[in-house]
């Protein structure tokens, strides 16, 4: 197999690019998998299949935050791509502190990533990923974070995430898997 690349890239504009996260979905109920999904000509994911639902968690304003980083090993020529997520969630209550306990307890953590420009991604579609790191607490001056605080979920993936494609509704993209709106 001879590995090749096939185009550039060109700046756009400086304003059209924010950084930061709106909402995530996380896969939830029993049997939530992903079975498949397939791709377009430019590897945006075009329609998934599956089952569970994709429960819609809402983040606030710069407070979560969406990675991938790369590790190589040279000797065995691998390239293993890590997606991370970084949650902040304000509000420690009950139902909060249910919804860490049932986050952390997932073997399998599959996810879609919503930036603060309007795009979806994948996270950890093939092999799952797993909470590594965070907590709940209450803060300790009156402007503290109340909530789950800097909950990490890692991937480890064969490829990097892609984009999702939305040509009419999100749930339209997904065959047996109900997406929370």
């Amino acid at each position: 197999m001879s590995c090749f690349i096939s185009s550039g890239y060109t700046l756009d504009c400086r304003t059209s690019s924010v950084g930061g996260l709106k909402t995530i979905w996380i896969l939830g109920d029993a049997g939530n998998n992903i079975s498949g999904w397939t791709e377009n000509a430019i590897d945006q994911i075009t329609s998934v299949s599956g089952s569970g639902t994709f429960y819609k968690f809402e983040l606030t304003k710069q407070g979560s935050s969406f990675t991938e980083n790369i590790t190589v090993n040279t000797t065995a020529q691998s390239v293993v791509f890590e997606p991370t997520l970084l949650i902040n969630l304000p509000k420690f209550s009950q139902s909060l502190r249910n919804t860490f306990q049932d986050l952390v307890a997932l073997n399998n953590v599959y996810g879609l990533v919503e930036d603060n420009n309007n795009r979806i991604w994948s996270f950890a579609f093939q092999n799952g990923g797993l909470v590594t790191a965070g907590g709940v607490q209450t803060g300790l001056a009156y402007s503290d974070l109340n909530g789950m605080a800097a909950l990490t979920i890692v991937g480890g993936e064969p490829n990097a995430s892609q984009e999702i494609l939305v040509t009419t509704t999100l749930q339209a993209v997904f065959n047996g898997i109900t997406v929370q709106s």
